[in-house]
Formats: C-alpha cells, sequence, structure tokens
C-alpha cells in the first residue's frame, strides 16, 4: 500500500512541474546581433565618402582615431544604422591606414580604411653639375612618389637624400672635394624610385697654375713697422670643449668693439685671433663651414679694423697634441691619412679665404697653430725621426699657401705667417722650408712662439703654484731658473740669423708670462717683460703677447685687458703693458738692452 502511495505522489509532482513550466510569462532573451556590409574600405590619394551598413541588436558605438577620416552616425532604426566615412585628400608621400571601430551588444567589429598616394613619375631639377676647382657643396631636388634611393659618385663626389616632404620634394645634397689631382675629373650618380631612374652628372676641373705673390719682397723692416708689438685673444675663438669651439666655453664673455678699441688705446699695433673650427665642419669631402661660426669670426675681424689693428686669423687647436682631424701623428704613419688631411686643409682655408678675400692688407692669415704629435718634441716617435714630422708639416704649410693664393683677390698677394714645428725657435729653425712655387714674391712671414724660461714662465710646482718667481742675473740663488739673459738673447740672435738675415720675415706669435702677486715677484715679472720685448724691439721682431683672459696670479694666469671691456684687468696689469710699450716705442738712444739690464730687481 505504501509503495502504491509514493508512485501516485511523485507522478503528481512532475505533473506540477510540467503545468508550472508551460505557464510562464518571462520573455525569452534575444541573441546579441553586430554586423557589417564590408570590414575594409579604400580611398585612392584624392580621398572621398563611402558608406557601410550596420546591423546591431543596439545602438552601437563609433571610435575612429585617425584625424584623416570622419565619421558620420545616422540615425538607428529597426536594428540598422548608416555610417558615412569621409577620407582627406592624402598630401603625404606615403600610404596611409587607419581604423573605424564599432561597439555593439559585447562585440566589435573594426573596419580597416586604406588610403593610396599620388603616382608621381620621378623628375631631378638638375641633371648635371659642375664644380670649381674648390669643390663644396650644391644641392639636387627631385620628385617622386616614394623614398629615393641614390648610387654611384666616387671618393671625390658623394652625394646623400634628405627626408622626403609632404610635397613629395628630397632634397639630395651632393659635396665636391677639392681637385689637387692635376687632372679635370667627372663622375656620376643615380636617383632611383621603384623602376624609375634619373642619372646625374658631375664634372670639375682641376687646379691650375697659381701666379706668384708679388714682385717685391716683404723686409723685415716691413713686418715690424706692420705689427710692433701685439696682443692675442686667447681663449676665446679657439675655446672648446667636448670637441666643439665655442667662444665663452672657457670663461670669457663674448668679444666687442670696446675690446679692441681698449686694446688700441693701451698701445698695441696689431692683435691675433686665434681660431678652432672643432665642431663646425661638414662632412667630407667638402667641409662645408659653418656659416655662423666664420660669420662670427669676421664680425671679430671687423672689431680689429674699426680699430684700426693689424690682424692675424689662424686655424688653431683643431691640431692640438694630434687629437683631432688635423693629426701631424697620424699622418706620419699613414700616407692615405695624410693624403685626406692635406684635402680638407685646402678645403678649410679655402672657405676661410673666399670669406676674407676682399680684406685689406691689415689682415694676415696664419696657417697652424702649435702643431706637433703629443709629445711637444719629446716623444720617441719625433726624437727618433723629425725629419719625418718636419715634412709633414712643410707639406701642410705648402697646401695652405696653395689654398690662399688661388682664390685671387687680396689673397694673391696676402702677407701669409707660417709656423714651425711646435712653433718652437730651435725646430723651426732646423725643420722649416719655404713653400715651393709661387713665393718668389716673399710675401711669407715665418712664426715661432717662446715662453722661454718655461721653468719661469709657465711651469708650477707640486702644490699648483709657480715654480719659480724671479729670473735674471739678480735673482736670489734657488729661487730662478738657470736660463738668464743670455739664453734668451741667444734665441733671439739664432732665429734672427736663420731667417730674418736670409730674407724671410720672422714673428713671435705668442709670448708672455703668468701674472705675479707680490712686490718682489711682480718687479721680477715687469723686468722679464720688459728686457723679453726689448731685446726683440733691438732686432726688430714683432710679437704678440698671450692673454688668454685668467685674472689673479699664478700659473697659466695671463689675463692683461679684460676680453669683453678693453679694460686693463688690474692696476697690476697696466704697469706691465705700459712697460712692454715703453720696451718697443722708445727712442732715447740712452735706452738700451743694457740699460734695461742694469735696472733689475736687487731684493
Amino acid at each position: 500500500m505504501n509503495d502504491i502511495m509514493n508512485k501516485l505522489l511523485t507522478a503528481l509532482a512532475a505533473l506540477a512541474v510540467m503545468v508550472s513550466c508551460g505557464n510562464s510569462d518571462e520573455p525569452k532573451q534575444e541573441e546579441s546581433i553586430l554586423t557589417v556590409t564590408t570590414k575594409s574600405l579604400s580611398f585612392d590619394y584624392s580621398g572621398g565618402t563611402q558608406t557601410v551598413n550596420v546591423v546591431s541588436s543596439i545602438d552601437p558605438g563609433i571610435n575612429c582615431k585617425d584625424s584623416w577620416l570622419t565619421v558620420t552616425k545616422g540615425e538607428y532604426l529597426d536594428k540598422n544604422v548608416q555610417l558615412t566615412i569621409v577620407a582627406a585628400t592624402n598630401t603625404t608621400s606615403s600610404a596611409r591606414k587607419g581604423n573605424v571601430s564599432i561597439n555593439g551588444d559585447k562585440k566589435t567589429i573594426t573596419i580597416e580604411v586604406t588610403q593610396g598616394v599620388l603616382d608621381y613619375p620621378l623628375e631631378v631639377d638638375k641633371t648635371s653639375l659642375s664644380f670649381t676647382y674648390a669643390g663644396g657643396g650644391a644641392a639636387v631636388t627631385a620628385s617622386s612618389t616614394s623614398e629615393v634611393t641614390i648610387s654611384g659618385g666616387a671618393d671625390w663626389c658623394k652625394a646623400t637624400a634628405g627626408k622626403q616632404g609632404e610635397d613629395r620634394k628630397t632634397e639630395i645634397t651632393v659635396l665636391a672635394g677639392p681637385n689637387l689631382s692635376g687632372a679635370s675629373r667627372s663622375t656620376s650618380f643615380t636617383i632611383k624610385c621603384g623602376a624609375e631612374s634619373k642619372t646625374v652628372d658631375v664634372t670639375q676641373p682641376a687646379l691650375g697654375a697659381i701666379a706668384a705673390a708679388a714682385a717685391t719682397a716683404l723686409t723685415q723692416d716691413a713686418v715690424y713697422d706692420m705689427f710692433k708689438m701685439g696682443w692675442n685673444l686667447g681663449n676665446q675663438m679657439d675655446a672648446n670643449s667636448n670637441g666643439v669651439a665655442s667662444e665663452t666655453v672657457w670663461g670669457n664673455k663674448k668679444a666687442t668693439q670696446a675690446t679692441f678699441n681698449g686694446v688700441k688705446a693701451a698701445g698695441y699695433s696689431s692683435v691675433r685671433i686665434p681660431v678652432t673650427y672643432l665642431g663646425h665642419i661638414g662632412d667630407g669631402p667638402a667641409y662645408v663651414l659653418d656659416s655662423k661660426w666664420i660669420d662670427r669670426v669676421a664680425e671679430i675681424v671687423g672689431y680689429a679694423e674699426k680699430a684700426g689693428l693689424k690682424a692675424i686669423i689662424n686655424i688653431h687647436h683643431d691640431g692640438a697634441d694630434s687629437n683631432y682631424w688635423l693629426s701631424i701623428k697620424d699622418a706620419v704613419s699613414n700616407s692615405t691619412k695624410n693624403a685626406a688631411i692635406k684635402l680638407e686643409i685646402f678645403a678649410i682655408w679655402t672657405q676661410i679665404a673666399e670669406k676674407f678675400k676682399d680684406k685689406g692688407d691689415f689682415l694676415v692669415f696664419e696657417s697652424f697653430n702649435e702643431i706637433h704629435d703629443g709629445g711637444w718634441g719629446w716623444s720617441d716617435a719625433f726624437k727618433a725621426n723629425p725629419d719625418a714630422q718636419y715634412r709633414i708639416l712643410n707639406e701642410w704649410n705648402q697646401v695652405f699657401v696653395d689654398a690662399v693664393r688661388a682664390t685671387g683677390g687680396n689673397n694673391a698677394t696676402r702677407i701669409l705667417g707660417l709656423p714651425g714645428y711646435c712653433a718652437n725657435p730651435g725646430f723651426t729653425i732646423t725643420g722649416f722650408k719655404m713653400p715651393d712655387g709661387h713665393t718668389s714674391g716673399n710675401r711669407i712671414m715665418v712664426a715661432v712662439h717662446d715662453y722661454d724660461p718655461y721653468d719661469y714662465t709657465l711651469n708650477k710646482d707640486d702644490k699648483g703654484n709657480c715654480l719659480y718667481n724671479q729670473w735674471g742675473h739678480t735673482a736670489q740663488a734657488g729661487k730662478a731658473p738657470s736660463d738668464k739673459e743670455e739664453s734668451l738673447v741667444k734665441t733671439f740672435e739664432d732665429l734672427k740669423a736663420a731667417f730674418p738675415d736670409k730674407g724671410m720675415p720672422l714673428y713671435l706669435g705668442e709670448m708672455g708670462c703668468s701674472n705675479r702677486s707680490g712686490d718682489i715677484a711682480i718687479a721680477f715679472q715687469k723686468y722679464y717683460l720688459e728686457y723679453f720685448c726689448k731685446a726683440l724691439a733691438d732686432r726688430k721682431i714683432p710679437f704678440f703677447l698671450w692673454d688668454n683672459g685668467a685674472a689673479g696670479s699664478g700659473p697659466e694666469t695671463m689675463g692683461y685687458i679684460n676680453h669683453a671691456t678693453g679694460a686693463f684687468v688690474s692696476e697690476t696689469t697696466k704697469m706691465l703693458v705700459e712697460t712692454m710699450v715703453k720696451a718697443v716705442t722708445t727712442t732715447d738712444p740712452s735706452y738700451t738692452l743694457q740699460s734695461v739690464y742694469n735696472t733689475a730687481p736687487v731684493f
């Protein structure tokens, strides 16, 4: 009986469930829908409008982050909505892609949009270029659908394509080096874009014969009358850091017209303006100089001209210790490297000479500064074979003279200064050779520097103080170097015999002495400078005081005149400069080198 009852109750429960399910009023859940008529659109370069129909179970969201696409959504009706997609004209040089995202109920569809570019036939604005013997830079403009490639050229002529602009144009820079080969030359390079190509032909004549400088010889008397006592704008345009020259990087403020007016008022007749070009030289083979840098050099030369001063400009620290491009160490060990350096010298000095071609005789070019292999004449390589380095520097001086004279104009007869090895008097006497060819007019001077004795003028002890503070025959024992007055006189006599006496004018491009403090030290400094300058003046050898702008006293403090204002740095430097002027300008016959000697300080 119980079994029958249980079966009956189970059947009734199942029937109740079935009746309950069959009578439910809950709505059925709809399926999520999102479809589009296309998942990709393509426009040509001109752009335009296209539509896409979207079916979505909800009003879809639209997202497009591409600025060249505009998407407008129509009215959402019966699960349908139309999208209007507008593409702007493609003015760039590249095809592009964009995306339109459609966000439905738990679904997202992305439409990829592409657009092509206008097909530009490859065209160039020049199919031939002609350089002068000096080389230089030129530009060719190419129009093309996409980026171009360059092939061909030669080691003396290189072409480089820039970045293509939105106007489909690419500027191609062509650089040609100087042609010192003795024969004209030609090459070509090819510009390609896809299957199209264009050829540009390049020609260049050789450097021709260079006329003699002048028929009238340049005498030592004329050189002395021209320069007498000069001043160096040191640590200024020659200052540099991390391989880049910068006027103020070594602490001096920018030079002004007042600077040179002050120099003139102090009694100087001339100025030497050392210039370093590191970081301002373009790529080879043309080595184009930065226009802003050389314009600043020209501005400073203009200050000197306006002040009524003679001026010398050079290439200075580019050859410092053979650390940079002007490396005699590399040139001696590698003939290919030497040939490359000579081409760069020619290219740079040609540009400098062209910049100043119209300047008068007040301006002199000096080839280099203190060229050496890093050892100042003490390296094993130099001591083993000094003639090898002498020969290289003589070659470089020849290239400098050739480059300047070839530009013509006032440069055909401009006075030129040529330093010997390290600008050291002894090395110059031994190793200097006057350039061949067009120098019969002798518009060339020999340049040396003299800071003798170094232990007095520049050297320091282990505490950073001047090694000696006294000099000369009256100096106290142990407080002065052994080289005294007779050593200076012998150096000057040796220089005079080697050069002026043989018809080769001479000047000291640098000399000077670190400034001292204290009555005794200043008295000996005054005596040293007066004796030094009087000994040179007696031999009619002009000189240029090194002024690095450093105020105070101690090793390498050689500031005499403020580089920005032209005022004396101190009353002491004023007195020292006046003493040097006295040594050069005094005509009283009783004022002699012996009379200066007799006034040496005694303490």
